[in-house]
């Protein structure tokens, strides 16, 4: 008889055997060990949507007619478990006047997606989000543009945000719309 054949045999035994005392012996796939360690079917049921607020917003002037705007913001879970902050979409707004919309992150779609682009926030934790913009002076925002980037405007920042939360194999999340105002 070869022995490889012996081997591979043996093999095939133990990880059998692993596998039978994993499930029975141990019980992991019993309903009591779910409950033990604290698994809850209607944990999903009770996500709070995201804290969402406005961090800074800063304007640094790069031309005579031209100034790169950066908007900060502060993304607090707080739920206990993971929440995934997809994207936000924004549209930024000083005294009245649209300066600029932007994306931060992607929205997932599907089960393959890839996931760089998206903010994985743990239980009562903070992640900041910066995103830039380039903005022109014109004649719809002359009478602010000093405003802007002196530092000295009123913002007013509009938009949805996306999250998700999964366990096992349920996700739980939601769009959700704010409207924030800086300073």
């Amino acid at each position: 008889m070869n022995i490889r054949a012996i081997y591979a045999v043996g093999g095939v035994i133990v990880a059998v055997a692993v596998a039978i005392f994993l499930i029975m012996g141990t019980g992991i796939l019993s309903n009591s060990n779910f409950q033990r360690q604290g698994f809850n079917q209607n944990r999903l049921n009770d996500v709070q949507p995201i804290k969402l607020s406005i961090k800074n917003i800063a304007a640094k002037q790069i031309g005579n007619k031209t100034a790169n705007i950066q908007i900060v913001f502060n993304a607090y879970n707080p739920n206990k478990g993971t929440v995934i902050l997809e994207a936000i979409t924004y549209n930024l707004f000083a005294n009245g006047i649209h300066l600029a919309s932007g994306d931060i992150g992607a929205k997932l779609e599907g089960f393959i997606a890839s996931q760089e682009a998206v903010f994985p926030i743990i239980g009562n934790g903070t992640v900041i989000l910066k995103d830039t913009r380039a903005i022109h002076q014109n004649n719809l925002i002359a009478n602010n543009w000093y405003k802007v980037v002196d530092s000295k405007a009123n913002y007013l920042i509009n938009g949805t945000y996306s999250y998700k939360q999964t366990s096992s194999l349920q996700a739980m999340g939601a769009d959700k719309d704010f409207k924030l105002t800086f300073p």
